[in-house]
């Protein structure tokens, strides 16, 4: 009897989590006129992309996500959209730790 009650047990907890919410899922999706930083890679003492908007910095969470074509010398305007966590972003680049807000970027658009 035993092991049917673990069995069910273990039943109950993997659906709970299966339908359990992501609360980044409930986030509301913004769209803003922004300026995009390549700051390199952090192989190289860089510290990846960084994003201003309305003059606040912000530490994409998902940079990964960022096509390569956006990895240049200079400051680019875009147009993104994006969700804002509420978190802040820790990074590592060169010997510094960092914080930022961090963002989830959804889409990025050159503006030219």
């Amino acid at each position: 009897m035993k092991p049917l009650k673990l069995y069910f047990a273990a039943l109950l907890a993997l659906t709970l989590t299966a339908f359990s919410c992501d609360k980044e899922d409930d986030l509301e999706v913004q769209e803003a006129t922004a300026t995009l930083y390549w700051t390199g890679d952090y192989a190289v003492d860089g510290c990846g992309f960084v994003i201003y908007i309305d003059e606040k910095k912000y530490k994409p969470k998902n940079e990964g996500d960022i096509d390569a074509a956006f990895k240049k010398e200079e400051p680019m305007t875009v147009e993104v959209k994006y969700v804002l966590p509420g978190k802040q972003a820790e990074y590592v680049c060169g010997m510094a730790r960092r914080q930022a807000e961090s963002i989830i970027v959804l889409s990025v658009k050159e503006i030219k």
